[in-house]
């Protein structure tokens, strides 16, 4: 859990940062939002690196554990 609120909230922050840097950098409406998105992608994907890489690891994890139960009952079933 902590994984995903670290990525989230670097995430946001970023957002936060390029909307400030394209308004005082003179964009406005709908270019304002669609470049603060791109550049706040962009940003991450260089900045949020070791988080995102936990964050996967962690979700990996989880489905892991599902498709061990659902292995599990599968042979269960076989044997039955």
């Amino acid at each position: 859990m902590t994984s995903f609120i670290s990525y989230t909230l670097g995430r946001l922050g970023l957002l936060v940062l390029a909307l400030g840097l394209g308004y005082v950098a003179g964009l406005r409406g709908p270019l304002l939002i669609i470049m603060a998105f791109l550049g706040s992608g962009v940003m991450s994907f260089f900045m949020l690196g070791k988080q995102r890489t936990s964050l996967g690891v962690k979700i990996a994890g989880y489905f892991q554990g599902i498709n061990a139960r659902i292995d599990a009952n599968t042979r269960k079933e076989d044997i039955d």
